[in-house]
């Protein structure tokens, strides 16, 4: 089976895979007819059809009455759906995110809707590089009440999204040409990262220090590991 580990799509930046599978998740296909075939719906309050994940269309056409497709189908047509979504998510992000943060950002846009989205507090927070802790007030559905009335699965999905946008990346856009020395880039540490030299400096400085220190690295590992443990980590209901 072909791993999609590192799937890049170079036309669309801000799409990776982790965001398509998280969108996935908590996006579960309708309608099933069996044997892993769907037929086209309604959503309430709509005039227009849709398939699978809440698909407009199926290739080039739009969906009518009665199409049908496979699983493979519509995992295609998510795919394509996500590739123009996430071009009109990059929009109103200003600021470089690394793969994780990608992923978080465009599950929590597709969740509320562009319309929504782009006028949404969290973007504003984002952008003006807000501090880790205004962030997760913003996000934590166990801060936030405005989550809660969504029930379990918008409460799971928004916990899994704040772990994962702060979970360590080791591939972490900068300004200025950055080389890592570490297995975990400690860029990821950094709360007001924002591309300035002085601080590139000095995380290149900090590594070459921990190398001497811990050349194989393991200790960095469990620290990263410890770090970012779910049960302990943001959007925990017991922190």
């Amino acid at each position: 089976m072909k791993s999609h580990k590192n799937e890049i799509w170079k036309e669309h930046p801000f799409l990776t895979r982790k965001g398509i599978d998280l969108i996935r998740l908590y996006t579960p296909a309708r309608i099933s007819i069996g044997l892993n075939r769907y037929g086209s719906y309604k959503d309430y309050g709509e005039d227009i059809w849709r398939i699978g994940y809440g698909s407009k269309k199926l290739g080039k056409s739009y969906v009518s009455a009665f199409d049908k497709a496979s699983l493979e189908q519509i995992n295609a047509q998510l795919e394509n759906d996500l590739k123009e979504f996430s071009d009109l998510v990059s929009k109103y992000i200003f600021i470089p995110l690394n793969r994780n943060r990608k992923a978080a950002v465009l599950s929590f846009a597709h969740s509320i809707g562009i319309t929504s989205f782009k006028s949404c507090r969290l973007l504003g927070l984002l952008n003006n590089h807000e501090s880790k802790n205004t962030i997760i007030r913003e996000w934590c559905p166990y801060i936030n009440t405005l989550w809660r009335s969504g029930g379990d699965g918008l409460i799971d999905r928004r916990r899994t999204e704040l772990n994962l946008y702060y979970a360590p990346d080791k591939e972490i856009p900068t300004f200025i040409p950055h080389k890592c020395k570490t297995s975990k880039c400690l860029l990821n540490l950094v709360e007001s990262y924002n591309g300035n030299p002085n601080q590139i400096k000095a995380i290149e400085y900090l590594e070459r220090c921990l190398c001497k220190w811990d050349p194989t690295g393991r200790n960095l590992r469990r620290f990263f590991q410890m770090w970012s443990e779910k049960p302990k980590s943001l959007g925990s209901p017991k922190n």
